[in-house]
């Protein structure tokens, strides 16, 4: 046999991907009543087929169809025998949904909803009651991060710290966060009641909120004893501008020059990757930032535009902590890298990978992840996080306000180390210092409810020459 013969026996990649929709069609047969496959132009059976191509040829990892086609049917049996009245609408998302797990924690299926609330709250705007909310690992709830003065939320009685039970007629314990979420999103007028239970009184209280415009807040400011304090509570569209905006802003409200500036990415789950250059850029000029690696695509490097530093190289801190995620770590391990800012806090979150939105048919979107990214050192983030150069214990940090914080990290699932590139090489470490070393005077104080120990000790760093001296050795 020649080898033109024996190649020509082995199936192609199609033909392997053509035999594993086969078998999807098959094995979706039996949950139908008619018991027969769907045809090939069903709307269930084509969203399945674009999602499954779109895995093959763009996700980071190489991935087999046969396999994938294994997991979802394992999700489409488990739906069905959890619930026999599904759809097959339903029992197609779960499918999808089973495959997209078996990838990594970030891929996922955006109903055409969600897709239009990402896009909304990447332009700064969309209909919503004004709180924050993140999972309540305790009691299964959701906790109330703020809300904000002003917002729906708070003129219905809401308050920071709330646990909501149940939206509308649906009890809470048991959905994603997403899931949640997007029950409470509606159009602007419309309405959602709310099931509270508030810490300290046994009561459920029942509240009802008139959804309105919510315009979201990505940067905040104010002076910390003569020194510039951003807090970036998320990447939009408008952050990099507002960034600029406010230190422009403090630097008219005091006659005496900035001590420095400290940078707040506390809590801050990310958002638009370019943002986080641009946020960098403010802040090192035309260097290197960030790196990109795909399967299907070349190194991409991503450097600063403008050769001005924003801050014309004040001492910069920078506070992260494990809220501190995906572009935010951009920014973070830039300024580490580059010996720009020294970073205070806790180990950050640990995604250094790019998700991309697919458009699908029917509106619907695909939210896979395409790329890892990696510092200008050359380190990765993924799975490893950025250590800070001044571990300061976050305890005695008071809770998250509606004066200072319009986004908490909603990120659901910590990375799984089982996703992680087992050829990866850890990240050199930082030079580190302690408190005793950079801030004896906060370290000194015993730790009080309310104080915020990062933010104090970063300040007094900055204040004395103590930061001078550190950056410079």
């Amino acid at each position: 046999m020649g080898f033109e013969a024996a190649c020509a026996m082995l199936p192609t990649e199609r033909d392997r991907t053509d035999a594993a929709l086969e078998r999807y069609r098959v094995a979706f047969a039996t949950m139908r009543p008619s018991a027969l496959p769907p045809t090939t132009s069903d709307p269930n059976y084509v969203l399945f087929a674009d999602v499954l191509q779109h895995v093959l040829s763009s996700h980071l990892k190489p991935a087999d169809p046969e396999r994938l086609v294994d997991t979802a049917v394992a999700g489409l049996r488990k739906k069905q025998q959890d619930d026999r009245t599904a759809g097959e609408r339903a029992l197609t998302e779960s499918a999808i949904e089973a495959m997209l797990a078996s990838l990594d924690p970030y891929s996922g299926l955006l109903d055409t909803e969600h897709v239009r609330d990402i896009r909304d709250q990447m332009h700064g705007e969309f209909p919503g009651l004004g709180m924050v909310v993140t999972p309540d690992d305790r009691s299964g709830l959701l906790r109330v991060v703020s809300a904000d003065v002003n917002t729906p939320a708070a003129r219905a009685g809401v308050r920071a710290g709330d646990l909501i039970a149940r939206i509308d007629d649906r009890e809470v314990n048991g959905l994603s966060l997403h899931e949640a979420v997007m029950t409470v999103r509606g159009p602007s007028g419309g309405s959602v009641t709310l099931l509270l239970r508030r810490p300290g009184n046994d009561v459920p209280l029942l509240v009802s909120v008139t959804r309105t415009i919510v315009r979201s807040e990505p940067v905040l400011h104010r002076l910390e004893d003569g020194v510039a304090y951003i807090r970036i509570t998320h990447f939009n569209e408008q952050t990099s501008r507002l960034v600029h905006e406010a230190f422009d802003a403090m630097k008219g409200q005091t006659d005496s020059e900035l001590a420095g500036l400290v940078l707040d990415l506390r809590d801050n789950p990310g958002g638009l990757f370019e943002q986080g250059v641009r946020v960098a850029d403010a802040f090192l000029g035309a260097v290197d930032i960030v790196s990109t690696r795909g399967r299907v695509s070349d190194v991409q490097h991503y450097s600063g535009g403008t050769d001005d530093d924003v801050a014309r190289d004040l001492p910069l801190a920078v506070l992260i902590d494990s809220g501190t995620t995906s572009a935010a770590e951009v920014v973070a391990g830039a300024l580490q890298d580059r010996h720009r800012a020294l970073l205070f806090g806790e180990r950050s979150y640990g995604k250094g990978s790019v998700q991309t939105i697919f458009q699908l048919a029917g509106g619907d979107g695909l939210l896979l992840t395409t790329a890892r990214y990696f510092r200008p050192s050359g380190g990765p983030v993924e799975c490893f996080g950025i250590v800070p150069n001044v571990t300061v214990s976050p305890a005695g940090r008071p809770p998250p306000s509606g004066t200072w914080i319009r986004a908490a990290a909603s990120v659901e699932t910590h990375p799984d180390p089982a996703t992680c590139d087992p050829d990866a090489v850890a990240p050199p470490p930082p030079r580190t210092w302690t408190m005793a070393e950079l801030c004896p005077e906060v370290a000194r104080r015993p730790v009080q409810s309310g104080v915020d120990r990062p933010l104090h000790c970063a300040v007094a760093a900055i204040r004395t020459n103590r930061f001078e001296r550190a950056t410079t050795k």
